[in-house]
């Protein structure tokens, strides 16, 4: 899809070179610092999966931080978003905001993330598939679908608020976290 609207993309074979050129190897922590001191704006980090990097995105400056594993598209094998999150909210805790994205299909996973200390989630196939169907009202659907699946799950777990929302609805299976080799 993005061929002929990126400049320099004008086949398949330029995408290639276009994607490994929009990809910054040299990112690291200290050029993170770096733009923190040029930006006094909202920062906000995407793609922490691992407590340690959350420590570092709240050591940085970062105002939030985006649990995700980018859909499980960059990684073969990455651990998953919700599995992450838990870890990260005992390192992090409510020091920095932290929101999640990735495997966010229905309103039960909203209500699940949220739970487990996410402040927001973000949603990406829903409305794409949503847009793909039916346009900007298909959008507008799947928002809605999730959001009556969200109420209808809190209702079903006796909540009516989502700032009441808690762990304490879920049964996590132990070992759900994992026991990962670092």
């Amino acid at each position: 899809n993005i061929v002929g609207h990126a400049k320099g993309v004008e086949d398949a074979s330029s995408l290639t070179t276009w994607t490994s050129e929009a990809f910054d190897q040299s990112l690291d922590w200290d050029r993170i610092r770096t733009f923190r001191k040029m930006w006094d704006g909202p920062l906000i980090i995407k793609g922490i999966i691992d407590a340690r990097d959350a420590i570092e995105a709240l050591n940085v400056g970062a105002d939030a931080i985006i649990v995700s594993n980018h859909g499980g598209r960059q990684l073969d094998g990455a651990l998953s978003s919700i599995r992450a999150l838990p870890a990260i909210m005992d390192a992090v805790g409510d020091k920095i905001e932290v929101h999640l994205d990735s495997g966010i299909r229905s309103g039960q996973d909203v209500l699940k993330a949220m739970a487990m200390g996410a402040k927001g989630t973000y949603i990406g196939r829903a409305f794409v598939y949503g847009l793909g169907a039916m346009g900007e009202a298909g959008v507008t659907k799947a928002l809605e679908v999730i959001h009556k699946e969200l109420d209808v799950s809190m209702a079903l777990c006796g909540k009516t608020d989502i700032k009441d929302v808690n762990r304490d609805i879920l049964m996590i299976p132990k070992g759900f976290e994992g026991d990962w080799q670092t």
